[in-house]
């Protein structure tokens, strides 16, 4: 029996702040948030599409999306900025991935891809990600605190 990570398309993670947010989705937010603490924000459409590898016209539909949620603020031609739901939403999936991460490199020497831990943590319950979180021992306790792009070695997904 082989078990399957959920599928982006119909299921939903609920955050601790009560957002649902799709695998997919999750990566837009992280994508935001990098690019966000790699330079100035606003973040270009066009500039999230070629950091997630999908087109600018799916980026500005789920930009639109999350303006809608509260999760973004957008002003098109300029760019889109996290709300802080939204980065709150957006740290919770980044620590989650890197707590994954550090927990397979720590514990057995595996050094997972990026997409990898991400639907890992993804996946897991916030309490399987915290009961990771101490054997990793991961400095961050529930969100992703870098400030910089440099504070944290996850990448985007």
């Amino acid at each position: 029996m082989t078990s399957r990570l959920p599928d982006d398309a119909t299921t939903a993670h609920a955050t601790d702040d009560g957002s649902a947010v799709s695998l997919s989705e999750g990566r837009y937010l992280c994508g935001l948030l990098h690019l966000t603490l790699t330079g100035d924000p606003p973040v270009g459409t066009t500039e999230l599409a070629g950091h997630l590898g999908v087109s600018a016209a799916s980026v500005t539909e789920t930009i639109d999306a999350f303006e809608r949620r509260g999760l973004v603020t957008h002003e098109p031609y300029y760019g889109a900025e996290l709300t802080a739901r939204g980065e709150r939403v957006a740290r919770e999936f980044r620590w989650r991935q890197c707590t994954v991460r550090r927990f397979f490199e720590r514990t057995s020497g595996v050094r997972l891809r990026d997409e990898q831990a991400y639907r890992i943590g993804w996946s897991l319950s916030l309490e399987d990600v915290r009961a990771l979180r101490e054997v990793a021992d991961q400095p961050c306790r529930g969100r992703c605190e870098a400030t910089s792009a440099d504070g944290c070695h996850v990448s985007v997904t």
